[in-house]
């Protein structure tokens, strides 16, 4: 009887276990799938996102802030961001600060605007004279990428309808973001350049993105080890290449690349390993046969989110590159 009593209690702590499971994966987008993702699928780049830094020492009477801001309210939660100002040898022009409106990466479903990679990104940023905008927005496990795109273009608005209380030339706007922020950045940028969507459109003069996805399909390539890339893309697009190819594709910038696209600046590791740097690649080759300003920055060797790991003077040029290409298209200068 004893015997019997414990198979039969194995079995039944096997079925709840069995049960539990089918639960999780009914929900797979939910706060213990997503731990599990981060920190068993993502550990390196989640390593680099947290403590990262940019080999690149910034003073800290060379810029202001953060002034946070909460742009949007969902339920009993704050969307918000972070806006830095240039301190030192910097006065404000007469129009305002011109804007770098910055978007964190972590594949949609993770990350927040105050990891260290973000703050070292915008502490440099406004040392050089720009007002970094560095935003959160909502995550996919509980969102579609439609919804997560909304969120930053509510946060876009909420900036430009505040330009003149917050000190910002709303005429002055650079997208830019990493990874995931990254594509948030093309995608806003290409959608509504191809359709023509002046005011959505209004004040941006250009882009930039490191290691982004253009072509979220490029996330399934054989080249790509990243589990984590195909969770993420997959859960935020609620669904696989194989049942919501219209959804990878719709969602894809490479799709709306267009003549009127403003002038980009990317840079791409050749040895990504989340993001294939073949898709910077192709969206930079799309860009030229549009007659679309571009440049692509490639770092022979490098992975993802190289910057905050290869502290090397090749690192430092493509940082100097990117603020003079801001500088260039913000401010019509060459400035480094």
């Amino acid at each position: 009887m004893r015997r019997h009593f414990s198979v039969s209690g194995l079995k039944r702590t096997l079925k709840v276990i069995v049960a539990f499971s089918l639960v999780i994966v009914g929900f797979a987008w939910n706060w213990a799938v997503v731990l599990f993702a981060l920190v068993l699928l993502n550990t390196k780049t989640l390593y680099r996102a947290i403590l990262g830094k940019l080999p690149l020492d910034v003073s800290d009477n060379s810029f202001t802030g953060p002034e946070s801001h909460a742009y949007r309210r969902e339920g009993s939660i704050n969307l918000k961001l972070d806006i830095f100002y240039p301190k030192s040898g910097y006065r404000m022009p007469a129009g305002g600060y011109p804007v770098v409106f910055f978007a964190h990466g972590g594949g949609w479903i993770s990350g927040f605007r105050r990891q260290a990679n973000n703050i070292s990104w915008c502490r440099y940023l406004a040392s050089k004279g720009f007002a970094v905008v560095n935003i959160d927005y909502r995550f996919g496990y509980v969102s579609h990428i439609e919804a997560i795109l909304k969120r930053y273009s509510d946060a876009l608005n909420f900036v430009r309808n505040h330009a003149r209380e917050f000190r910002l030339n709303p005429e002055k706007i650079a997208l830019m973001g990493l990874s995931a922020g990254g594509h948030l950045a093309l995608q806003y940028a290409t959608y509504n350049s191809y359709h023509d969507n002046r005011d959505n459109m209004k004040g941006i003069k250009c882009v930039v993105a490191w290691y982004a996805p253009s072509d979220l399909m490029d996330l399934w390539d054989d080249d790509v080890e990243s589990l984590f890339a195909r969770f993420a893309v997959t859960t935020t697009l609620k669904g696989l290449p194989t049942r919501s190819k219209e959804s990878y594709i719709r969602y894809s910038p490479i799709t709306w690349v267009s003549e009127r696209m403003v002038p980009t600046f990317l840079v791409h590791g050749s040895s990504d390993k989340v993001v294939p740097m073949k898709s910077s690649v192709k969206f930079f080759k799309k860009l030229l046969e549009h007659h679309v300003e571009a440049y692509l920055k490639v770092y022979n060797k490098a992975d993802h989110a190289f910057e905050f790991e290869l502290k090397t003077s090749k690192t430092i040029q493509f940082i100097k590159e990117t603020v003079n290409f801001l500088h260039l298209y913000l401010e019509r200068r060459g400035v480094v």
